[in-house]
């Protein structure tokens, strides 16, 4: 079977975008064949498709497991602006539709001669809230960030040790069921540095990945942030491949707007053989 694809670094979250047309019943089988280290080896598949919804959407980006993913999304932005041509150090606002939200995502992309500036802004959380988890008959209260189509837990750490990774990976696979998403995202955050470490778990393709950048998870730690504080926020956050700037806004007890921004390089374009 021949399959077209591009696979394109989002702050090192390397990302297979698939341009051969997949049934949606075969995507999750597809994509964990083309995420081995033996074929295409990447985080995360993403499978390109014709927007359902909008038709001012450039394109639909239809995620493996159904969920929202920032870096994903981004990502295609930028691959169509490599597509159409766009011209250099001009932005250019394209929408485009998402798997795991109703909503429209605007995204905003300029090109520069060895990448791409990209942006995009989320829907609001739907809820966030101090959660009591259970694991191993103790109880652990963090706060959980609903995301359209994904799940963030955020457990602060003074460093990441070997013994956080081991918790975080049994946390994970412990509470993945507790939570009605398409996935989940367990963010070790270093809150003195805004650094993070995402853990993400998709549940179609049973797959639970450290991801070297997470466009959600750094909009959940951006969300996260602001409410802590009562104040807007506008920073980097760290992670393993690079900085993603999340900028919040919050306006009476509330948060009003939600963005991220990084940037993106398209790394290979072929076709894989499965």
């Amino acid at each position: 079977m021949e399959i077209k694809f591009v696979k394109i670094n989002p702050t090192q979250n390397m990302t297979i975008l698939v341009e051969s047309p997949i049934s949606r019943k075969d995507q999750p089988t597809i994509a964990s064949q083309l995420m081995n280290y033996d074929s295409v080896f990447a985080e995360q598949v993403g499978f390109i498709e014709a927007p359902l919804f909008y038709p001012d959407s450039w394109a639909r980006i239809q995620m493996m497991g159904g969920e929202f993913c920032g870096n994903a999304t981004l990502s295609l932005a930028a691959l169509l602006s490599i597509d159409r041509d766009l011209p250099l150090e001009i932005q250019t606002q394209i929408p485009i539709e998402s798997s795991g939200t109703e909503q429209l995502i605007q995204c905003e992309v300029t090109r520069k001669e060895d990448h791409i500036l990209t942006s995009l802004t989320l829907p609001t959380p739907s809820k966030i809230e101090l959660t009591t988890l259970m694991l191993e008959e103790r109880s652990y209260d963090l706060t959980v960030v609903y995301l359209d189509g994904i799940t963030h837990i955020i457990l602060p750490v003074q460093s990441v040790t070997q013994e956080d990774i081991y918790f975080a990976e049994k946390a994970t696979q412990a509470w993945q069921n507790r939570f009605e998403t398409d996935a989940l995202g367990l963010m070790l955050l270093e809150e003195k540095e805004y650094r993070i470490t995402p853990l993400v778990y998709v549940k179609s393709t049973d797959s639970l990945i450290w991801e070297r950048g997470c466009g959600s998870g750094t909009a959940a730690i951006g969300a996260y942030l602001a409410h802590k504080a009562q104040q807007s926020i506008n920073a980097p956050i760290a992670q393993p491949g690079g900085d993603i700037v999340v900028k919040v806004g919050y306006s009476s007890g509330s948060i009003t707007t939600l963005t991220i921004t990084g940037k993106v390089k398209i790394a290979t374009r072929g076709i894989a053989y499965l």
